[in-house]
């Protein structure tokens, strides 16, 4: 499967950049918006605030930190990003 959109296609690229885990490779076995970004994207917490500052970065925004646990799949941070374009 293969991302579904530009969002997605950029997520890929900086979980990929920050973890050296290829999510798209991952998704022919599992749904890329249901991969675990800790379990199966080995991110973890210093990980996540790479990944933040990544994101951050890319899209011009800020991603509060008391809203980081809510980012669990790689679909919860491409819905945010969606919800806050």
């Amino acid at each position: 499967m293969s991302p579904s959109d530009d969002v997605e296609r950029t997520l890929a690229q900086l979980i990929a950049k920050v973890s050296g885990t290829d999510p798209v490779a991952m998704s022919a076995e599992r749904p890329l918006t249901g991969l675990s970004l800790r379990d199966e994207l080995d991110i973890d917490s210093l990980a996540m605030v790479e990944l933040t500052d990544e994101i951050e970065l890319s899209y011009g925004l800020t991603i509060p930190e008391d809203g980081l646990h809510r980012l669990q799949t790689f679909g919860d941070v491409a819905d945010y990003l969606r919800a806050a374009a």
